[in-house]
């Protein structure tokens, strides 16, 4: 499938989105690209460089953790591709279909479009997480935080709902989200071999 003309780089976009991300939403909005074009150039490549990218810095940076409490680093990178996957098409499709109680509008590309872009500082956040304690964890939780504050934004910019319909559209839509990807995450984790340490450290390791 050819590149829409004005389409932006998947790398810009990750600059973009903390130095000019109200103009790096507009320029996604503009560009409307097919759903297989989002997947293909933006979403799944930025999703496995943030898994491999933090796989590669957990096992370069000395957490501090003993050996049993952390994953295998495989098994967890296999698990968290394919939950991370799972949350962004949940999250598309529930602020797709939501656009019609909250009399939005959207087509799924457009909704794919906007959680792709909101995601990426999450992304960034968990290679950041394998930085040593404290700066890594709250450096990524910050980063995380700002990626929900970007979603808001997307959902209005790209999605195009209608102000006065945003905040619930948007909780409406995580909600839906969050429940989809912790029942399909609770269950990955069961069946993939090395999803889950030995030993259980509070949540330090799922960061």
């Amino acid at each position: 499938m050819d590149q829409p003309p004005a389409l932006p780089g998947r790398w810009q976009t990750v600059g973009a989105v903390f130095f000019r991300p109200r103009r790096i939403l507009s320029d996604w909005h503009a560009a409307d690209p097919e759903a297989a074009w989002i997947l293909a150039r933006l979403t799944i490549p930025l999703l496995l460089a943030s898994v491999i990218g933090a796989a590669v810095a957990h096992a370069l940076i000395p957490s501090g953790f003993p050996p049993e409490t952390r994953p295998d680093p495989i098994g967890f990178g296999i698990y968290s591709a394919l939950t991370q996957f799972v949350g962004v098409m949940a999250l598309a499709a529930a602020a797709h279909y939501l656009c019609d109680l909250f009399q939005g509008y959207s087509d799924l590309r457009r909704a794919l479009t906007a959680v792709s872009v909101a995601l990426v500082p999450a992304w960034v956040g968990n290679v950041a997480a394998a930085l040593p304690w404290p700066v890594g964890p709250h450096l990524a939780l910050l980063l995380i935080l700002y990626s929900l504050v970007l979603l808001y934004a997307a959902f209005a910019v790209i999605v195009g709902v209608r102000k006065g319909n945003r905040l619930a559209h948007y909780l409406a839509s995580l909600a839906a989200a969050l429940l989809v990807t912790f029942a399909f995450g609770w269950q990955a984790m069961s069946l993939i071999p090395g999803a889950a340490p030995e030993v259980r450290l509070g949540t330090t390791w799922l960061l």
